[in-house]
């Protein structure tokens, strides 16, 4: 499995989106590519930030699909 974003401008995206849900997790030091963390700090903010960001993509991708079925009615 790649880590390359499908859409090539999207990472850009992406790391806003990182950021956004850091802020609502009350993580305010968040650094996008981790330099600054020890790799266990990092994993343990990975997993909470993954999974935020799990949950951000599916509701979007149901709002998309949803608006998709609505418009063809």
């Amino acid at each position: 499995m790649t880590k390359k974003p499908l859409v090539s401008n999207a990472k850009e995206a992406l790391n806003q989106m990182k950021l956004e849900i850091a802020g609502e997790l009350g993580i305010s030091s968040f650094n996008v590519n981790g330099a600054n963390r020890t790799s266990y700090e990092n994993g343990v903010m990975a997993g909470s930030l993954g999974a935020m960001m799990s949950k951000k993509l599916v509701q979007m991708g149901e709002e998309q699909l949803i608006k998709e079925y609505n418009s063809k009615k």
